[in-house]
């Protein structure tokens, strides 16, 4: 069941912040499960959920179909379902963009910056109390800061939509690459604080990898 209704916040705020307002709600019914893959969104509904009118939802509900974490099929709007064949390409694809942006953000980086994340990163001690959306906020930490200290802002948004559509397959289902991707994150922090552009590309390359690859040894065991 989702969340209690948001008040209404009708009265003399504009339709773009509660469009914006809906956006973020949406999102995080989208990321919690709360909105799963393959469901059909009902707008009336959430609209009467948010305790918003339809014209702001309808607003965020084309905003997230523009970031393809809603499919639409014909006049019928739909939660974006991720493919294994999907996220196996997303992965690729990331491996390249992400091995670049951590060979530019070697030299960019601030020391204050690798530290907050490396910081962040070794607060998270055992796996098991750390809530998902808790870990994909200390992971977008790493991914996210290392894509804008690069400097390129095309390619941080390209990792941003791309890291969108990783989260919308679901980490849940890959609950032992915790320990391994944190010792793989602070592998790339220490490449990137020795200023090592080669290693810093090696080791982000690396750690997605190991992420594509857990996700194929999960499904050849689910097979067997």
């Amino acid at each position: 069941m989702m969340s209690s209704a948001l008040p209404d916040l009708s009265g003399d705020a504009s339709i773009e912040s509660l469009a914006a307002s809906a956006y973020g709600r949406l999102r995080t019914f989208l990321f919690s499960g709360e909105l799963p893959a393959g469901a059909l969104i009902q707008e009336r509904r959430l609209a009467e959920q948010l305790g918003l009118s339809r014209t702001p939802v309808r607003d965020a509900l084309s905003r997230l179909e523009g970031e393809r974490l809603l499919s639409r099929n014909g006049r019928l709007l739909f939660v974006a379902t991720v493919s294994v064949r999907e996220i196996i390409d997303i992965l690729h694809i990331r491996r390249l963009i992400e091995g670049d942006a951590a060979r530019m953000a070697a030299t960019r980086m601030t020391t204050a910056q690798i530290e907050a994340i490396r910081g962040a990163i070794l607060g998270m001690e055992d796996g098991g109390l750390v809530t998902d959306d808790a870990h994909w906020a200390n992971d977008d930490l790493l991914h996210r800061g290392i894509a804008d200290a690069s400097g390129n802002r095309e390619l941080s948004r390209l990792i941003g939509e791309l890291r969108q559509r990783t989260r919308m397959f679901g980490l849940t289902r890959l609950p032992e690459r915790f320990d391994r991707g944190k010792d793989e994150h602070l592998a790339i922090l220490d490449a990137i604080a020795a200023r090592d552009c080669n290693a810093a590309e090696d080791r982000m390359r690396l750690h997605l990898d190991r992420a594509r690859d857990a996700i194929i040894s999960m499904l050849q065991g689910q097979d067997d």
